[in-house]
């Protein structure tokens, strides 16, 4: 089970949108918390329909700031405990497992307001005896290797967070992917990097996942990275490539003159064996593509990551060029899946995604099998497991019908 939380710094723009959906599909999370959403419930709610999840949850902005959402999949079995403008506190059950609590925090930004972030937490300890962990932007930090600036947080406040944390019996999952979350003044004189986004969990529900971990990963959009626990790896099935002429095609610049060389290069025949031709052709060409036109968003990704730590001149101009250079990456891959959803009459920009969206991703997840329930109630969702349980009844099966006939 994966949960991720991003401080979004709004879900207005498009671009937000966008890079949200893209870190919807490289990390395919179970569970979603982001913060500073700056909407009301039918915005959540229209982008609950947008990225497919069953259910969605949340709190509306208050004026021009604030707002929190969660989104989840069917098969997560959740149960809310309380809400406010700074937390959503929820229950999981998973499996025949005992129940455990996650706490989606965002704490105040201002500094004068800290001390009420911290009663809040020591608030939320002390709630429920279930086993605990919370995660989110705690707008805090621990300790003076938490920051990279020009100016060092007070010892006051680095004291104040630490004094809680030890109050709360808390541990800090190790955070992979990066040192950092927030960023300010990327190339000036005022470049600020803070460590602001965190998971931490009490002993219990330690030994419940000694396994999991916390991953960050840089995004274009927002000032703050995504973080990510992760409770256990679920193998995600590879599904074999179709073709189709996708319109995304014509943003290469090498496509259009491709085809034409190929059929000027054709023998003068008749017009039915050169369209078989072509199609051949450009079915090879696109499938080329597509796996090209992914790799250049993992290799996209890969280079901004590298830039991100960059501070000299030189560095910082890549790092804005990469930046736009993947913002028009993922543009071209929405661009794709409005073909795939059939919806020609969409003009591109078109904000319908409502629609288009849920139209391309009905035929595979009506195909798709998420969990496999064993005799005795078990509910199996490890892609391993699922192989042996299909196995298993299959090998009865079969043998049971060989006995009935010899005998």
């Amino acid at each position: 089970m994966k949960l991720l939380g991003w401080n979004c710094r709004g879900l207005g723009n498009p671009r937000a949108v966008r890079v949200l959906s893209d870190l919807l599909k490289a990390r395919n999370p179970d569970f979603v918390f982001l913060s500073e959403t700056i909407s009301d419930a039918s915005r959540i709610e229209n982008l609950r329909v947008k990225f497919g999840f069953s259910q969605c949850f949340s709190v509306d902005r208050v004026g021009r700031s604030g707002g929190l959402a969660i989104f989840w999949k069917r098969h997560v079995d959740c149960e809310f405990l309380s809400y406010s403008q700074n937390h959503v506190d929820v229950v999981f059950k998973i499996n025949n497992m005992h129940d455990w609590r996650m706490s989606c925090f965002y704490g105040f930004p201002e500094r004068s307001r800290r001390s009420a972030s911290w009663d809040f937490i020591r608030m939320l300890a002390n709630k429920s005896p279930l086993p605990w962990c919370i995660f989110g932007d705690f707008n805090d930090l621990l300790s003076v290797t938490d920051k990279e600036g020009t100016i060092p947080h007070p010892s006051s406040l680095l004291d104040g967070f630490r004094g809680v944390i030890d109050d709360c019996s808390l541990t800090e999952l190790g955070l992979e992917g990066g040192k950092f979350t927030w960023e300010r003044g990327r190339g000036t004189s005022d470049w600020v990097r803070e460590k602001l986004d965190r998971a931490f969990a009490e002993y219990s529900w330690w030994q419940k996942f000694p396994l999991c971990n916390l991953s960050t990963w840089h995004v274009t959009y927002s000032d703050h990275d995504p973080i990510m626990v992760d409770l256990y790896n679920v193998p995600r099935s590879i599904r074999k490539f179709r073709f189709k002429f996708e319109n995304v095609w014509l943003e290469e610049a090498s496509f259009r003159k491709e085809v034409t060389d190929y059929w000027l290069d054709l023998p003068p025949v008749h017009i039915l064996p050169k369209l078989i031709s072509v199609s051949s052709f450009m079915a090879k060409w696109g499938k080329n593509f597509f796996h090209k036109f992914r790799d250049k968003v993992r290799k996209q990704k890969e280079e901004l990551a590298d830039l991100v730590d960059r501070t000299d001149e030189m560095g910082v101009r890549q790092y804005f060029l990469a930046r736009d250079r993947l913002n028009e990456l993922l543009l071209n891959e929405e661009v794709y899946w409005k073909q795939r959803a059939k919806s020609f009459w969409l003009a591109e920009g078109d904000d319908n995604t409502k629609f288009f969206h849920a139209t391309a991703s009905a035929r595979r997840k009506t195909n798709r099998i998420t969990h496999l329930d064993t005799e005795d109630g078990q509910r199996v969702e490890n892609q391993e497991d699922m192989c042996k349980i299909v196995h298993e009844y299959f090998t009865r099966i079969f043998t049971g019908s060989q006995s009935d006939d010899t005998g």
